[in-house]
């Protein structure tokens, strides 16, 4: 579904990644910087589905704590 993405040298459905500078329990507030849209397919998709993972791709147990998302997408 996305192209051009790659995480450690190998290419990747990623949409973004980032370290986070904080202690365990704070909470977590994200803002990309630098876009870089990616070319997406979407006259394939009709569904996508978010994962949130940890540095080695496991999924992280968020404890019922609530995550907002945002996707901006343009038409380039």
């Amino acid at each position: 579904m996305i192209g051009g993405s790659y995480v450690n040298g190998r290419m990747q459905n990623t949409i973004y990644s980032f370290f986070l500078n904080m202690s365990p329990g704070y909470k977590i507030v994200e803002n990309p910087r630098n876009l870089v849209y990616l070319h997406v397919i979407l006259d394939k998709t009709n569904k996508m589905e978010t994962v949130v993972t940890d540095q080695n791709g496991k999924q992280l147990n968020l404890h019922g704590e609530n995550l907002t998302i945002s996707y901006h997408l343009r038409e380039i």
